[in-house]
């Protein structure tokens, strides 16, 4: 699996820290030392090493924080887009009725006493598309050849917003 990029980016940024913050305390003891020595010349003068710390500890903060943001960003958006695709068993359901009314893109039916009790009402499905997958055996048919009366099972698939529409419908009896 490996270790993730953005662990590797932080921890180089804190390697780059201490060793910012290293050379500095270097440079600065360098710098003290000469002043020391010379007591004629021009002293320039150097921002305290722990001002330097403070300062370069807030911008690796400031990194970080970008770093676990995108980080955040990233991984959550795959995990949303791989989770996307998965269906569970709540999401797909099926239940037995008879149609009551059949019209070009709406159809109504009443549920059996086969079915669980969420089921067993009558039920309007309205704005039907056209590539409803509706079968007579394993034959397609259009919605419009279904008639009052008829038996069929409905496979109703719920997607992740939590709308339901209907799959598939397939008619139990055979008429000639």
């Amino acid at each position: 699996m490996g270790i993730p990029a953005f662990f590797i980016a932080l921890f180089a940024v804190l390697i780059l820290l201490a060793a910012t913050v290293a050379v500095y305390f270097q440079v600065y003891k360098r710098h003290i030392n000469r002043a020391l020595e010379a007591t004629e010349g021009k002293r320039t003068i150097m921002v305290s090493p722990y001002k330097a710390a403070i300062v370069l500890t807030i911008i690796v903060l400031f990194i970080g924080i970008v770093i676990s943001y995108f980080a955040g960003y990233y991984y959550a958006y795959k995990q949303y887009e791989e989770d996307i695709w998965v269906m569970s068993d709540s999401d797909i359901q099926a239940f037995y009725a008879e149609v009551k009314k059949v019209d070009e893109h709406s159809l109504l039916v009443k549920g059996i006493s086969l079915n669980d009790e969420d089921y067993q009402g009558e039920f309007q499905f309205n704005d039907l598309w056209e590539g409803l997958s509706v079968y007579r055996k394993d034959t397609p048919i259009k919605l419009s050849d279904l008639s009052e009366g008829d038996l069929f099972s409905i496979i109703l698939l719920t997607d992740r917003m939590g709308n339901t529409n209907i799959f598939k419908i397939q008619l139990l009896t055979d008429v000639n």
